[in-house]
């Protein structure tokens, strides 16, 4: 190939910059694409620079194009406002990028659903979490009232008793029980304030002298002090009469004779990290009304009336979160109305005891406490032999699966009597329950109690017995009909004491 002489060189080079020249000045309208790729005009599209094509579709005219208005942008400019230098260029503005449209799957589109969100084309979008299931379906709904949640029932039940009085082969006979309950609480974010109200009255048609009332009223209020301390009070009063059966029983009465009781209690409670110390007081009294007798007269029962003061001290430790072991002591005195009773008996006495135990909180799984111990009971009278002896209290439930709950209640005291020559009555109770949930409405029952009255001071012990089986049918959360049989038993160490009853009731109880 010949060598080309040096003013032919120099003509090749100048035609060269000008085809690239032109180029560049004919590009422009196209972008920085052509030069640079990856860069962009930092300017608007209202300022880049337009072409005005005359003689649009002539192609004869279509070389013939001027910029109207606009200035070109630096080279290499980007849409990070800066240039390929990296020198910022005041008062650019970066430019945001246009968002991808939503893109709806094909399933949803075909559905004419709607997809709120965007989401990735072929995913289906996230389905809203399912509510928790209710504890209890066909519990009460509860009535607001104020800042307060109101929760009324009542119960109407027709039953029949074989042994109503307790007694060996007893007459039986018919029975109504109107029973009624109200609870409230407070829905405050800090302290709290329950009330609990519940009266029953059974009335017997085939028999007289043994219709019996009963009622309880509780007020409980917590003061949260601070984040780790609290005060605790409670009010309480009650009305019920002696047991069926009971040696202390007034058999010759028109009536059973009502006992009233009154009282009242405050704790002070405070945390040191999982360390707990509670102290609490109560003051309760017990009065007992006159006996009208069957002959017309009248026995008075004022020498049974006491009042008690009890002191106790606990503390816990939370091992685990729902598991806190504990121990707790106490004291307590009986101070009579009467010091010196209708036989010449003085009946006051004081009272020890000290016990440790579990307290639960596991929710779903097992609440509740179980603790064992030891009591004390000294008589101011020296005829009355102390009494002593291994007590057991709990209160457990256990949730076994989600259809069967089981109840554990056991509870151990020492009592008054008015039995001639015993000092006082031990006494201790257990009852375990089983809920099975057949179906969400159709709940059924069972349980099994056990007691052991030992009187201190003469020779008589009583041992009890009782199962039953019942089963709750829920039309709709303010509507359920109820069935339960019961048998019970009492074997006494003292001849003629024993008996057997059987119960069968139908009821039907309202709530809201």
């Amino acid at each position: 190939m010949p060598r080309l002489s040096q003013p032919a060189r120099t003509c090749a080079s100048l035609a060269l910059a000008l085809v690239v020249s032109a180029a560049a000045a004919f590009g422009a309208g196209e972008g920085d694409e052509q030069v640079k790729p990856g860069l962009r005009s930092t300017l608007p599209a209202s300022s880049a620079i337009r072409t005005v094509t005359s003689g649009a579709g002539d192609p004869a005219n279509s070389h013939k194009g001027e910029a109207t208005f606009g200035s070109s942008p630096g080279s290499g400019a980007g849409e990070t406002g800066f240039i390929s230098t990296n020198t910022p260029i005041r008062g650019a503005k970066k430019i945001k990028k246009a968002k991808a449209p939503k893109t709806v799957p094909a399933a949803a589109a075909a559905r004419g659903r709607p997809v709120a969100g965007a989401t990735t084309a072929g995913l289906a979008p996230r389905r809203p979490s399912r509510p928790k299931e209710e504890e209890d379906p066909f519990g009460p709904v509860g009535v607001h009232a104020g800042s307060f949640l109101v929760k009324p029932s009542l119960e109407l039940s027709e039953g029949y008793d074989d042994n109503p009085f307790r007694t060996a082969n007893g007459p039986g006979s018919r029975f109504t029980a109107v029973a009624a309950k109200v609870n409230a609480r407070s829905e405050w974010s800090r302290h709290e304030l329950t009330a609990d109200l519940r009266g029953a009255y059974t009335t017997y048609s085939d028999v007289s002298g043994n219709d019996r009332p009963e009622a309880e009223a509780k007020l409980r209020g917590r003061i949260d002090v601070t984040s780790q301390s609290r005060i605790e009070l409670e009010g309480k009063a009650s009305l019920t009469t002696e047991s069926p059966g009971s040696p202390d029983a007034i058999t010759s009465a028109v009536r059973p004779p009502n006992i009233y009781s009154f009282g009242t209690s405050a704790g002070y409670v405070r945390r040191f990290n999982r360390f707990e110390m509670a102290l609490r007081g109560s003051i309760e009294h017990s009065t007992y009304e006159n006996a009208h007798l069957i002959s017309g007269g009248i026995e008075d029962l004022s020498d049974r009336n006491f009042t008690s003061y009890a002191g106790k001290l606990r503390g816990g430790y939370e091992i685990t979160p729902g598991i806190k072991p504990f121990v707790e002591a106490g004291l307590d005195t009986r101070v009579f109305d009467r010091e010196i009773d209708f036989d010449g008996i003085r009946r006051g006495s004081d009272g020890v005891f000290a016990r440790t135990g579990v307290e639960f909180d596991r929710k779903g799984v097992l609440t509740g406490e179980a603790s064992v111990g030891y009591a004390r009971r000294s008589y101011r009278d020296p005829s009355l032999p102390d009494i002593s002896g291994l007590i057991v209290d709990s209160s457990l439930v256990w949730k076994a699966t989600g259809l069967t709950k089981v109840t554990l209640a056991a509870k151990s005291t020492i009592e008054e009597t008015t039995l001639t020559g015993a000092s006082g009555l031990f006494r201790r109770e257990a009852r375990i329950t089983v809920d099975h949930a057949f179906r969400r409405w159709l709940i059924g029952s069972a349980s099994v109690a056990y007691g052991l009255d030992d009187y201190r001071g003469v020779d008589r012990l009583d041992e009890k017995l009782g199962i039953s089986a019942a089963l709750t049918y829920n039309l709709n959360r303010s509507l359920a009909l109820k069935g339960e049989l019961r048998r019970e038993w009492l074997h006494s160490n003292v001849p003629g004491q024993d008996y057997t009853a059987n119960i069968v009731l139908l009821g039907l109880r309202l709530q809201r």
